[in-house]
């Protein structure tokens, strides 16, 4: 089961997908870094288990929760592109607890360095995500589906709502980032201005003390 949820006044597209009813699976892909990535997810993954609750449920009754943030910017300090983590016992890393809920960042901007050659599924599908064009057609020629995929996805962009979220989002990505140029810019004059005014003012009180001697 796959659902898409549109949030137009936001400009975002949350995926959730149920894998052979097993596995709740969260996909989320963010091109500018907002800075609030691993709260986020955090908060994602802990509403993805609640909202199973109902009436009469157990708690073994929980499904799984994998959260997938696929990030056109680097966000953590490490080499690999993908990042699995996982909640270990402090004393006893080997051993991990909690574990029905995995979170998966994925950085783009990693995966383009690493020099990709199709080794394995993960690498097709983010070759795919990140539209380049010689790996697509590599990735043809190894997996059937990757032409199959691209049928779809044509498919979806042709959606006249989703291409008047998708320009949504470009316009206000662009409003926003105007908006953060001119705030700099005035803060820039404004600290040119209080520096000027303050040079001033030292100037002419060393000409009044010079004066005074």
């Amino acid at each position: 089961m796959l659902q898409m949820k549109k949030d137009e006044k936001l400009g975002r597209i949350d995926i959730k997908a149920t894998i052979n009813k097993n596995e709740i699976i969260n996909i989320e892909m963010q091109l500018k870094n907002q800075h609030d990535m691993e709260k986020r997810s955090e908060f994602y993954g802990a509403k993805l288990v609640t909202d199973q609750f109902k009436s009469g449920k157990k708690y073994i009754e929980l499904k799984p929760v994998i959260l997938i943030n696929i990030l056109n910017y680097n966000l953590l300090e490490v080499p690999e592109y993908c990042t699995k983590t996982v909640t270990v016992a402090e004393e006893h890393r080997e051993y991990e607890v909690v574990k029905d809920i995995t979170y998966y960042f994925i950085e783009l901007p990693k995966f383009r360095k690493s020099k990709p050659r199709l080794a394995n599924m993960l690498e097709v599908w983010l070759a795919l995500i990140d539209g380049e064009g010689g790996l697509i057609e590599m990735g043809k020629y190894k997996y059937k589906i990757i032409e199959e995929v691209e049928k779809e996805l044509e498919e979806i962009y042709a959606d006249e709502e989703l291409k008047a979220l998708l320009d949504y989002r470009q316009s206000a990505d662009l409003d926003r980032d105007s908006a953060l140029y001119n705030a700099e810019q005035k803060g820039i004059k404004k600290r040119i201005r209080e520096t000027e005014r303050k040079n001033g003012k030292k100037e002419r009180t060393k000409r009044s003390n010079h004066r005074n001697c």
